[in-house]
């Protein structure tokens, strides 16, 4: 079975590549709106942020995915974001619109 179209990859300005499932890189409408271009044939979305930003986004962009079915209850661990990037990940969060 080939599942490599149910996969993205995203690469940060400093070259660090996180391959992320495509259901949850369309979270972010961004990511989503990517796919009709040259980022859709090869797989690979190159995004203007370093590699610890990409990260924290990833890891934000599966948490949301994992915990969106009781996001309405409220049940939902509350997400850890370290301090000395909060302002910047603001920045990319409302540019990827997440």
């Amino acid at each position: 079975m080939d599942t490599s179209g149910a996969y993205v990859t995203l690469v940060s300005a400093d070259n660090h590549k996180f391959v992320v499932l495509k259901e949850v890189a369309s979270i972010s409408s961004v990511l989503r709106s990517t796919q009709g271009f040259e980022e859709g044939k090869t797989g690979k979305i190159s995004l203007d942020m370093d590699g610890d930003i990409l990260e924290c986004v990833v890891e934000y962009l599966y948490y949301h995915y994992k915990y969106k079915e009781q996001a309405e209850s409220g049940a939902i661990p509350e997400f850890h974001i370290p301090t000395h990037l909060a302002l910047e990940l603001l920045v990319k969060a409302d540019f990827l619109d997440i």
